[in-house]
């Protein structure tokens, strides 16, 4: 089970904080690959390789879901890939959920959490990402996930509550 925890603010069943610890290992070369080059370049630097991935989310020991997403060499002069995938998470307490994030790599760096689904609807934060490990022709990331959510269930706040409206006079 991976390591959560989740903190209501100010304005209880509104808005929900989440931090995470987590790890992707990415797998770039050999038989095992997680990733395909669906488009290759002869530019400079390789600019435009663009890369599919579907690599494993773990907590250090189980699976706990998937990165989804595309990369591609976006940089002309230096070696700058961009990202965009969902961490689509499978284990049981978040099952179905998914945090959409965009961002660089493979450098150590950040993302930027930009949506999310399930438990996590209308997310916003900020993954750090570091490479913790490189050999053989696979990279593990570790990622420190710290977003703020809405849960769904939180919508019927009223009494002039947080994030209500209050209609005519």
């Amino acid at each position: 089970m991976a390591y959560y925890a989740i903190a209501p603010l100010l304005c209880a069943l509104v808005q929900n904080e989440l931090y995470m610890h987590l790890y992707i290992n990415q797998v770039y070369a050999g038989q095992s690959t997680n990733q395909l080059v669906v488009i290759t370049s002869s530019q400079p630097q390789g600019f435009g390789i663009t890369v599919i991935n579907d690599w494993p989310i773990t907590d250090g020991a189980n699976t706990v879901g998937r990165a989804q997403g595309l990369h591609f060499q976006s940089g002309q002069t230096s070696e700058k890939w961009y990202t965009s995938m969902n961490l689509i998470f499978e284990d049981t307490r978040f099952s179905g959920s998914s945090l959409q994030v965009m961002g660089t790599i493979p450098q150590d760096g950040e993302w930027s959490i930009i949506g999310g689904t399930g438990e996590f609807v209308a997310a916003q934060g900020i993954v750090e990402h570091n490479v913790i490990q490189e050999a053989g022709g696979a990279r593990t990331y570790e990622l420190k996930i710290h977003a703020f959510y809405t849960p769904m269930q939180s919508s019927g706040v009223g009494a002039y509550g947080c994030n209500s409206w209050k209609l005519g006079p």
